[in-house]
């Protein structure tokens, strides 16, 4: 047998090596194997897709994997694609740009059911067939528009530097006429704009909020100061380029049957961002958000607000959600039903029980749920969230919901201690996962399901692992697609008490 190092001592700085793709890193660079060897190739003069046979040439040759870089495609894969948008080579935003929709598909799910066997240590895990889009264009209810470079639109990949994007084909026609507004009221005002390397500058974020049913837009101004000058002029060009959306879409209704043309085998080529004619947006929230610090991070803690309301109103299914400028909500409000609805089927509720909500946002899961269920109790640190899970319990009707303010690491053991015990447990935490004094305090409330919903699948299969050794086990899970074209996977997870 050759061993490892036998194989490393052959591959050299230099040395070309031909090997088949069989993975996507969370960086996009293709991964496959060379013997026992893990080989991670980056993007050359063209980028690496899941089923190429490639000539990579090795960069680096590390203790435990090599690092190389694409020199040619000798086999195309058949699920490579041409990008669906002209920024694909310069944005960071859709990695899966060169693939099929049905090849993306195809590799999240496999994806998800790798790391419950290699981290969450599950033998056979069962995993059900991704629940993807029928049409995976203009879903984005949130963007989050960068500025810098004297450029509006998002960052290259592994960089800061803004690539200025005028159209954009998984966000909202919102998201890209106020992008536009942004970009043409910088150049006429001289806005001073954010510098990433010096701190520098003024204007650095914008951040914009569709709800689509309603048709409400809310607008965030983010800024690296505490006034942005001459404001309510951009006011009123934002307010009029939303409301002439409509207009926009009425003219192209002849395009109206024919926005979508099938593609590569489940792909979908859009160029009307999956909006539909007449569609009627209100421009209805101005937030100006103070970001002084010199950080990664979007969004300051620090709100004001400049026009309209402090909220905008949304709807899924037969709930009304109020969000507020800093609160957590799905950004795909089309799979966001799919993914409650199997949240729902795997808390298997029969109307008695005691349902806990941790991490709960502005509600949206419990409220979905409180209807089955005889008490929900929501846990959110995010004040504001906490404040809109409250309105929204009140707006529905639902009397049976319950809202806390605080760290759920913090606030359950506590309420633990108190006595508080619960049937079903339902888990969204950040991408971070669960701390592990959360997870013992979940096993302590005594519940006989946790349902536990994640967009990070290393850190939730790292979660579950722990639940099983405090007496949990690990039923099945469910993949849903809520960021086509990105290299992100939400899942929903059951686990029953042994």
């Amino acid at each position: 047998m050759i061993t490892a190092i036998e194989v490393k001592m052959n591959l050299e700085k230099g040395t070309t090596i031909e090997l088949e793709i069989t993975d996507i890193g969370t960086d996009g660079q293709g991964i496959g194997k060379i013997d026992c060897l893990t080989v991670f190739v980056s993007k050359g003069k063209e980028t690496p897709v899941y089923g190429d046979v490639v000539l990579a040439e090795i960069a680096e040759n590390k203790k435990r994997f090599i690092k190389a870089k694409l020199i040619e495609v000798v086999k195309r894969s058949e699920l490579r694609s041409e990008p669906h948008c002209e920024y694909a080579d310069e944005c960071g935003g859709c990695a899966f740009a060169y693939m099929t929709y049905a090849g993306q598909l195809e590799l999240k799910e496999k994806q998800v059911r790798d790391k419950y066997v290699r981290i969450a240590g599950i033998e056979a895990p069962l995993v059900n067939k991704i629940i993807g889009m029928e049409k995976p264009f203009g879903y984005r209810n949130k963007a989050q528009i960068a500025v810098g470079n004297n450029n509006v639109g998002f960052f290259s990949p592994k960089s800061h530097a803004v690539i200025d994007c005028k159209t954009c084909n998984i966000n909202s026609k919102p998201a890209e006429v106020v992008a536009n507004v942004v970009r043409n009221f910088i150049k006429a005002n001289k806005t001073s704009v954010y510098d990433r390397r010096t701190g520098k500058g003024l204007l650095r974020h914008v951040v914009v909020r569709s709800a689509f049913e309603t048709g409400e837009v809310m607008v965030i101004l983010v800024v690296n100061g505490k006034t942005l000058p001459d404001h309510e002029k951009l006011i009123e060009m934002l307010d009029d380029a939303v409301y002439a959306i409509a207009d926009a879409n009425t003219a192209r209704e002849t395009a109206s049957e024919d926005g979508y043309a099938e593609a590569n085998d489940g792909g979908f080529v859009d160029d009307e961002n999956a909006e539909t004619e007449g569609e009627r947006y209100s421009l209805e929230s101005v937030v100006l958000n103070i970001n002084t610090e010199k950080t990664s991070q979007v969004l300051g803690e620090k709100n004001i607000i400049l026009a309209g309301k402090p909220t905008i109103l949304d709807m899924a299914g037969e709930l009304e959600f109020e969000i507020s400028p800093l609160a957590f909500y799905q950004v795909n409000s089309a799979q966001m039903e799919k993914l409650y609805d199997k949240v729902l089927e795997y808390a298997n509720l029969n109307g008695h029980e005691t349902l806990l909500d941790v991490y709960c946002g502005i509600g949206t899961i419990g409220l979905w749920c409180a209807n089955k269920s005889a008490k929900v109790l929501g846990i959110e640190s995010n004040k504001d969230a906490v404040i809109n899970a409250n309105r929204n319990a009140v707006i529905n009707g639902i009397v049976n919901a319950q809202y806390i303010c605080g760290k759920a690491e913090y606030e359950l053991p506590k309420l633990v201690g108190e006595g508080l015990n619960a049937d079903v447990v339902i888990l969204d935490p950040p991408r971070a996962g669960c701390k592990p004094e959360l997870l013992e305090a979940v096993a302590k409330t005594g519940a006989e399901r946790i349902v536990y919903v994640s967009c990070d699948i290393a850190t939730q299969a790292r979660d579950i692992k722990i639940l099983k050794e405090l007496g949990y086990e690990f039923v099945e899970a469910t993949p849903v697609d809520m960021f086509p074209w990105s290299l992100n996977v939400e899942s929903v997870a059951v686990l029953s008490k042994c």
